[in-house]
């Protein structure tokens, strides 16, 4: 057996364990016939493990540019907890308006 092989049967062990309901490792271990200091041993073993993360393969993806967003100037203005918004081509009037409306209402 590899050490791969090892290691994989003593965390399905330890899976088992832990997915049983038994609350008392030396009583799963007599039940399935595993040791009690194996099973601690491992435990603590693959626990303190690193483990690998396998991150999947880089896919490409093709964008395109034709349907994208057009982006336009932003500004954000934030009065205590209220924020505007504010685009390119705004009212100049209606922001005025709610101004002066936050300036009446915000201390």
């Amino acid at each position: 057996m590899s050490v791969d092989e090892r290691k994989q049967m003593w965390q399905d062990r330890i899976d088992a364990y832990r997915s049983s309901g038994v609350l008392s490792v030396k009583a799963w271990c007599k039940q399935n016939q595993v040791g009690v200091q194996s099973m601690y041993s491992w435990m603590k073993r693959l626990e303190t493990e690193p483990t690998h993360v396998a991150y999947p393969l880089t896919q490409w993806v093709a964008i395109d540019s034709s349907n994208s967003i057009e982006e336009t100037a932003t500004l954000t203005v934030k009065v205590g907890d209220v924020s505007i918004e504010i685009k390119e081509g705004f009212s100049h009037s209606l922001l005025n308006e709610v101004l002066q409306v936050l300036q009446s209402h915000v201390k």
